[in-house]
C-alpha cells in the first residue's frame, strides 16, 4: 500500500471513532494513560496539522495544547482533508521534515503517521466503549511498520513497554499490545 493510501486508510479509520465520541467522553481516561480522549484529540489535531505544514514547507508547526471544540469530528474531518491534500502533491516523501523532535525523511514520518491515527483511533474507540476492531490489513501493515521501530518507541514519551500477547491473538490485539496497551 502506498503511503498517502495507508494514511488515508488510517485517517478513515480513526475518524469513525472521533465521530461517535459524546461531549461527556472527552474527561474519561484512555489506555493512553496520561492522556484523557480530549487529550488524544487534541494530539490527533496537533499532530495533522504539524505533518500537514511538514509536508506544504519541509516544517512542522503546532497549533497549541487546547484544540478540541464543540464538534470533535468536524474539527478531525477538516484537518485530514487538509493532511490528504498535502500529503498528494508529488514528491512530498521524497524531502526531509522538520518535526519538533527531529529532522525526519518524510517516507519516515508517513509511516509514523499511518500507525498513530489506527493506535490513537483505538484509543479513542477503547475509552468510549465502541468496536476496536482494527482491519486486519491496516493491522498487520502497521504491525510490520512499528516493529523494527522498537527501540524508537520505547523512549519516553512515545510508547510504553511492550503487553504481552499470544501469538495467536487477534492482530488488533497483537498490534496494540506491541505498542503498550492491554487489549
Amino acid at each position: 500500500m502506498d503511503p498517502v493510501e495507508r494514511i488515508e486508510k488510517s485517517t478513515a479509520h480513526a475518524a469513525k471513532a472521533v465521530s461517535a465520541v459524546k461531549p461527556d467522553q472527552l474527561s474519561d481516561p484512555t489506555p493512553c494513560s496520561e492522556l484523557d480522549v480530549k487529550g488524544v484529540l487534541n494530539h490527533l489535531l496537533n499532530g495533522m496539522h504539524m505533518l500537514t505544514t511538514a509536508a506544504q514547507t519541509g516544517k512542522a508547526e503546532l497549533l497549541g495544547e487546547d484544540l478540541v471544540g464543540a464538534d470533535p469530528a468536524t474539527q478531525y474531518n477538516e484537518a485530514r482533508t487538509k493532511l490528504l491534500g498535502a500529503i498528494r502533491e508529488p514528491g512530498v516523501f521524497d524531502k526531509n521534515w522538520e518535526m519538533p523532535f527531529a529532522t525526519m525523511p518524510g517516507q519516515i514520518m508517513a509511516g509514523i503517521a499511518f500507525w498513530e491515527h489506527l493506535v490513537h483511533g483505538w484509543d479513542v474507540a477503547k475509552a468510549t466503549g465502541q468496536d476496536t476492531t482494527i482491519p486486519e490489513e491496516l493491522a498487520q501493515e502497521a504491525l510490520d511498520i512499528v516493529t523494527p521501530m522498537d527501540a524508537m518507541i520505547r523512549m519516553p514519551g512515545v510508547c510504553g513497554p511492550k503487553v504481552d500477547v499470544p501469538e495467536d491473538a487477534p492482530i488488533t490485539d497483537r498490534l496494540v499490545g506491541f505498542l503498550g496497551r492491554q487489549p
